[in-house]
């Protein structure tokens, strides 16, 4: 056997050692039902005390998670419909509930209905700014449109034009984010590119491209860092000084300095993420039934494991929302499923 015969062949059991390893369900040490059928959206409040899903069909509901209790009950219309985007603010005191063209905001502490903003096209993803005053929309028009809740009017649209795919249309905007300062803006779309916007004057500051439509995109909270992701692609942490890729996420443990085989089992595709509150740590959550905790200094992976389904013959849990608890001893996460879960952190 020749030596590169050799090397081909331990990487080959490589990848059967690591393959067969990505399957690791985990009982939760807490678990509560949040939905009575499934969750169409859902995403925890900034230290971790209240879970907002939006429903299938009913209500959007506040829980407070530790006393599994509904706090509050939310629908934006007469008729009851789903729920299909859901947000806080940064001071997790204004929710946000968007029904198709309609967004009303509540006040967290009372329960009452703050505004209802009514628009002409159906929402797609929304992110409030850090009091609530600001929303940020991925509409189906394919814009992202920058609004001033108190003023009732847009002060910003952005697009993601086609010339990333050679296309000579505008491409559809999957997800957006506002920086915690409150100064930029991040989109992310079928363009396949993550993009950087300075919110006050509307000006595109960076562009990440990316292998295939980018679905998530955020900021790490103490500054100078973004993550964005693409739908079964891969997950990056990018240097918004420079520009520059700091690294990738790796679910595997293949080797750093290997490039990724281009197999969907090395992919690292995300749908929900969160950063403790010290800033040193990220959890992921993933449409595979998959929770991962990373260290954010260097991109490396410390522990993933798989969330049980609701029932054994029903294939697949997405991970609709993660949160670190308020003293980062804890991980919750809520599944697509109507099941939230507490995972103590050992």
């Amino acid at each position: 056997m020749t030596f590169l015969q050799l090397s081909r062949l331990i990487k080959l059991v490589l990848i059967a050692t690591l393959l067969v390893a990505c399957s690791n369900e985990r009982v939760s040490d807490k678990q509560w039902p949040h939905s009575d059928l499934s969750s169409y959206a859902a995403v925890f409040s900034p230290g971790g005390k209240y879970v907002l899903v939006g429903d299938t069909d009913a209500p959007a509901r506040l829980w407070d998670i530790e006393k599994n209790k509904v706090v509050y009950s939310w629908q934006n219309n007469e008729e009851v419909g789903t729920t299909t985007a859901v947000a806080f603010s940064g001071d997790g005191k204004v929710a946000a509930t968007s029904e198709q063209d309609v967004i009303v905001l509540w006040e967290v502490a009372t329960g009452e209905p703050m505004m209802r903003l009514s628009f002409p096209v159906k929402i797609k993803s929304m992110a409030l700014s850090q009091h609530g005053d600001y929303v940020l929309l991925a509409l189906y028009d394919r814009t992202a449109i920058y609004f001033d809740v108190i003023e009732n009017r847009v002060l910003q649209i952005f697009e993601h034009d086609g010339k990333a795919v050679n296309s000579p249309i505008n491409q559809l905007i999957n997800t957006v984010a506002i920086s915690p300062s409150g100064k930029y803006a991040l989109t992310g779309a079928d363009d396949t590119t993550a993009r950087l916007w300075k919110l006050e004057s509307g000006k595109q500051l960076r562009s990440w491209k990316h292998e295939t439509p980018v679905n998530i995109v955020a900021f790490y909270p103490k500054g100078g860092y973004v993550l964005t992701g693409a739908g079964n692609g891969q997950t990056h942490f990018w240097n918004i000084k420079s520009g520059k890729e700091k690294y990738t996420l790796r679910t595997s443990a293949w080797p750093k300095d290997w490039q990724l085989p281009n197999f969907p089992s090395f992919k690292t595709t995300i749908s929900a993420i969160d950063f403790s509150a010290d800033g040193q740590y990220l959890v992921t959550g993933h449409p595979s039934q998959k929770i991962c905790l990373w260290k954010v200094a260097t991109g490396d992976k410390l522990d993933c494991w798989q969330v049980a389904r609701k029932q054994a013959l029903r294939p697949g849990v997405v991970l609709q929302a993660v949160a670190f608890s308020a003293n980062d001893k804890a991980i919750y996460s809520e599944s697509g499923n109507g099941i939230g879960q507490m995972w103590n952190l050992k």
